[in-house]
């Protein structure tokens, strides 16, 4: 709001300003059209020289035949001639012939050579000068102009001549010049606010945005490091119940169930340890380089690991078909962010479903897609998807996918997560394939 009263003031003072700018320049130019057809009317026939000998009957006669040429013209309605003594020698109103009318400024400035041009608006009737009673108006504004008659030999003033107009034309232009400036200032005004107000709107936005980012960034540099640590708190018990699994299946006489479900044991330890592992990655992921691997051989790895998982939990799996897809990542932290989705896709189907894989290559961009017929995500769950420490299984999406979008942007790539169809959630990884290889 203060904005707007500041620029609404401003373009008030300065259509204030240049309106009286237009205006005394249109005034100054027209004045100085009629000071030279006056000053050439006047050197043309010797005339001027009526100044020097007012008492010369052949040069008053010659004098008042040019001076009727010049109030001739449109819009004049009186007409002076004044001496260097400031006495009237003619006048249009004979009356005024022969007066002298003081504390008449602008005459005394035209008698010391200098051109003066004055406008006003006054109700009929009423004059602000002697000179000007008896004048008939025809209107409410007028231009009163004082031009000095000078000697074309030494230049000096002779005289001065006053033309009183009441230019009807040159008022209407006035006028119109000074809507079109104003409507021009009104214009520029509302055109600067919206402006100003766009950029501090945008402004606004990307403060709030980068906030925001700051604030993920914060949130997800504290869950790296928490899961650093919990990766490092770990693999202790992790030993332990790998070395109980190894006395298990190797001691005597153990019945072959108990042998083979110490097996299970070992491999999802060992399985959980090298998880862990790469969750230790993460945590390094800004000084891990990415190189060229093929994206479709690591998926297919990851979907193998997963496989008994999926089994259980009467999934089926449906892959795409393709060749080989080179992208630049880090092996690792891809891989342990292509177990963490289809872990949480197996979660979010746990009666069983269907989980789709496709592949894609646009814009320098190669992608795998993994879709599942779970639950979906609910309006709560998308809107808290790359929240750090805001968990939230429903539509298979939980802790993380936070750090898996932290680590696909560090390689300048996409992570997109939309509802698929019919129903389910649908993940989109998108990486910049290397040099060489863009489509």
């Amino acid at each position: 709001m203060a904005s707007l009263v500041v620029i609404t003031v401003i373009a008030i003072g300065l259509g204030w300003m240049l309106s009286r700018v237009l205006t005394e320049r249109m005034l100054q130019r027209e004045a100085e059209v009629t000071m030279h057809f006056v000053n050439n009317v006047l050197a043309t026939d010797g005339t001027w020289a009526f100044f020097r000998r007012p008492d010369d009957n052949l040069l008053r006669a010659e004098f008042l035949q040019s001076m009727r040429h010049i109030v001739t013209m449109r819009e004049s309605v009186r007409g002076n001639a004044y001496d260097t003594r400031g006495h009237v020698l003619w006048s249009t109103d004979e009356e005024l012939t022969g007066q002298v009318f003081d504390h008449n400024t602008e005459l005394a400035m035209a008698l010391q050579g200098e051109m003066v041009v004055e406008a006003d608006e006054t109700e009929p009737g009423q004059f602000s000068k002697a000179e000007h009673q008896g004048l008939v108006r025809r209107g409410a504004f007028f231009v009163e102009a004082y031009f000095p008659v000078r000697d074309p030999q030494n230049g000096a003033v002779l005289g001065v001549i006053e033309i009183y107009k009441i230019p009807e034309k040159l008022s209407s232009d006035i006028h119109q010049g000074l809507r079109q400036l104003w409507l021009a200032c009104f214009g520029g005004a509302v055109l600067l606010f919206a402006v100003l107000y766009w950029i501090v709107a945008r402004a606004d936005r990307l403060i709030t945005e980068q906030q925001h980012r700051l604030t993920d960034a914060q949130r997800t540099a504290s869950t790296v490091e928490l899961a650093s640590a919990v990766a490092h708190s770990l693999r202790n018990p992790l030993a332990s119940i790998r070395s109980a699994a190894e006395l298990l299946q190797e001691g005597p006489g153990r019945p072959e169930d108990v042998r083979e479900l110490s097996g299970d044991m070992i491999e999802s330890v060992d399985r959980a340890n090298r998880w862990i592992t790469e969750l230790v990655h993460v945590a390094q992921a800004p000084q891990l380089h990415p190189e060229s691997l093929d994206l479709v051989a690591l998926v297919q790895t990851c979907l193998q690991e997963m496989a008994s998982e999926l089994a259980r939990r009467g999934i089926r799996l449906s892959v795409e078909p393709s060749g080989a897809l080179p992208v630049l990542a880090h092996s690792a932290t891809l891989r342990q962010a292509l177990l963490s989705i289809i872990a949480n896709a197996a979660e979010a189907m746990p009666q069983g479903g269907r989980l789709e894989v496709g592949w894609s290559r646009s814009e320098g961009l190669t992608g795998v897609s993994l879709s599942d017929t779970g639950v979906g995500l609910s309006p709560e769950a998308q809107s808290r998807l790359f929240q750090p420490f805001a968990s939230n299984k429903v539509g298979g999406l939980g802790m993380g996918l936070a750090l898996v979008k932290r680590m696909v942007e560090q390689w300048r790539g996409e992570l997109l997560v939309t509802p698929a169809q019919p129903r389910g959630t649908r993940v989109d990884i998108r990486l910049p394939a290397p040099p060489g290889n863009v489509n």
